[in-house]
């Protein structure tokens, strides 16, 4: 037998969701070829008028609530689900919406709760903000602003759903109230006063609160128990719940939170204006919700991204995968800022000076604590380092280097952090050139390719007496005696000829292709195209070697390629911002 279609056109294809208002469908619509939305709302048999003809057709005018929900179909805005129809047949309404192909707000604090970042938060509070403004402007309250009906999709647009509906039902669970959950009303709301803008705005600084601190305080059992919750509410500061959020904020949060709406802000857009300063960036931010989203959900031309395709960092505990970045930033910022100091002689006294381990403890705390500043304080006391020590040009060129990298690239993610400061071990081990396969590995093209440029200066800052090319560097001459002016290759008449070697620019122009391959390659979470990834930025290094065969050992220069291979053997990570 032939599958029902929905209003006698749309087939159904599976059951999105259900809650207090129904069902929600994801249905076909072979007029105009694409997916929909279907909600379908179960409205109270007393409202229903009677049929206006012979046909069944009704005066739909009369049942409450839907002059609202026209006038929310109406809204045309990027942060809105566009409502397409509505109709009604028996006692139910079915409401026609665009098909967004992503996630509900409720499931990424679900799946993803040490994932939601300052710019995450940022990016949906501004969205979920424009998309109240848009409707009140055009007099639609939404009256039901939750996590379940914020709608994040596969490119971290954030899009708000159920405008106008809340009046359109009463279903059990609700209590008396005229809509709404419990949890993101207020007391007007609850009481059943006439509502206005501050009631949404409430709901939507809930739903902030609970982003930040990963719970809802105002949750109880029933309308008795939500009225005493927000009354009686101890609410932590916001600022100390998630590292990044501005004790600025807090203020502005509790003042939207006010139980009595005359002390709340007069509209959303003097909450927005007044909290979003003091969240995180929002552009990063739809850049995480891309990611998270996309591993939260089925790619319909894909297939879905099982556990082994992602990295075993991705899939240990996010506490563990943060120790053992730390861990990688510790020894990397460790031998970068100690042979630093060591050669600080002229200002701060010799390593067994007090001063000396005060710094280099300064430079390990920095990178436990957050390993791009530990990075950018470590680069730029090697910088000094060479100030220090007459190497005036190659000192400036370091800092700006370290400066231009930190901003640009460096701050955005431990992973950039650790991946381009691995020259410093590595290159002792004469291993450098492993570097840009581990920047390749771990970020986003661009910022590979940064770290690739980033890790071959200060390869060459750290060079010394040893060195041939950008992949090794020997540091016990120049620990033995603190002297980079007599070992370090970027004295004023070594540089010119470490510049004049071709080597150094084959070097140079095989690490950037590397890095970019192995990024554009593991970018789609897939192991077996990582693995192909990690072969040609591992043939591209080994050429690149083997041009310059007096210098090459050809057991060093097959290592970018084991350890690349092995990585993406044991998954590929999905990408940080």
């Amino acid at each position: 037998m032939a599958e029902e279609l929905i209003l006698n056109r749309y087939r159904p294809l599976e059951e999105a969701g259900a809650g207090g208002y129904g069902t929600v469908v994801v249905a076909w619509d072979p007029r105009i070829q694409r997916r929909v939305a279907i909600k379908m709302l179960h409205i109270d048999p007393s409202l229903i008028p009677a049929p206006t003809s012979d046909a069944g057709t009704y005066d739909i005018s009369s049942i409450p609530g839907l002059e609202e929900a026209r006038t929310a179909a109406l809204l045309n805005d990027p942060n809105i689900v566009g409502v397409l129809d509505f109709e009604i047949e028996g006692a139910t309404a079915y409401l026609i919406m665009e098909y967004v192909d992503g996630c509900t707000l409720t499931q990424l604090m679900h799946n993803y709760p040490d994932e939601i970042t300052p710019e995450i938060v940022g990016a949906v509070f501004k969205s979920v903000a424009h998309a109240l403004q848009v409707a009140h402007e055009n007099q639609v309250l939404h009256l039901d602003i939750k996590p379940d009906n914020v709608l994040i999709t596969r490119q971290g647009d954030v899009k708000v759903t159920d405008f106008g509906l809340s009046k359109l039902s009463n279903k059990e669970g609700f209590d008396k109230a005229a809509g709404g959950t419990i949890g993101y009303m207020p007391l007007e709301q609850m009481a059943l006063q006439t509502l206005d803008v501050r009631c949404d705005e409430w709901a939507l600084a809930s739903l902030t609160y609970e982003m930040i601190a990963r719970s809802n305080p105002f949750f109880a059992e029933d309308l008795k128990g939500a009225k005493r919750a927000i009354d009686e509410a101890e609410l932590v500061l916001p600022s100390l719940c998630m590292e990044g959020i501005s004790s600025e904020a807090d203020d502005v949060l509790f003042y939207a939170l006010a139980p009595d709406r005359e002390e709340r802000y007069a509209t959303v857009a003097d909450f927005a204006e007044e909290l979003q300063p003091f969240l995180g960036n929002p552009k990063t931010g739809k850049r995480q919700l891309a990611r998270l989203v996309g591993a939260a959900t089925d790619d319909a031309e894909e297939t879905e991204l099982a556990p082994a395709e992602v990295s075993a960092l991705d899939r240990a505990n996010p506490r563990s995968a943060r120790l053992l970045m730390r861990l990688w930033s510790v020894i990397n910022c460790a031998i970068v800022g100690a042979l630093g100091l060591s050669c600080m002689h002229p200002w701060i006294g010799d390593v067994q000076g007090l001063l000396f381990w005060g710094l280099l403890a300064l430079v390990i705390v920095a990178a436990a604590i957050i390993p791009h500043l530990g990075a950018l304080i470590a680069v730029a006391i090697f910088s000094l380092a060479l100030v220090a020590q007459g190497a005036y040009l190659a000192g400036a060129v370091l800092l700006v280097a370290d400066a231009l990298w930190w901003f640009f690239s460096g701050r955005h993610s431990f992973e950039a952090a650790c991946a381009s400061l691995s020259i410093a071990p590595l290159g002792l081990l004469g291993l450098g050139a492993t570097t840009p396969m581990l920047c390749g590995y771990f970020l986003h093209v661009k910022d590979a390719i940064m770290g690739a440029v980033f890790a071959a200066v200060l390869a060459l800052a750290l060079a010394g007496s040893a060195a041939t090319g950008l992949t090794n560097w020997d540091m016990l001459p120049v620990w033995a005696s603190a002297d980079l002016a007599t070992h370090n290759s970027l004295g004023f008449e070594a540089i010119r000829g470490i510049l004049a070697t071709p080597g150094l620019w084959i070097d140079l122009i095989t690490w950037i292709a590397a890095a970019a391959v192995m990024a554009a390659l593991c970018s789609r979470a897939n192991r077996m195209l990582g693995f192909i990834g990690a072969l040609v930025a591992g043939a591209i290094l080994l050429l690149g070697a083997s041009i310059m065969p007096e210098a090459i050992d050809f057991v060093r220069a097959l290592v970018p390629l084991v350890v690349g291979g092995v990585l993406c053997i044991y998954g590929v990570p999905i990408r940080r911002d």
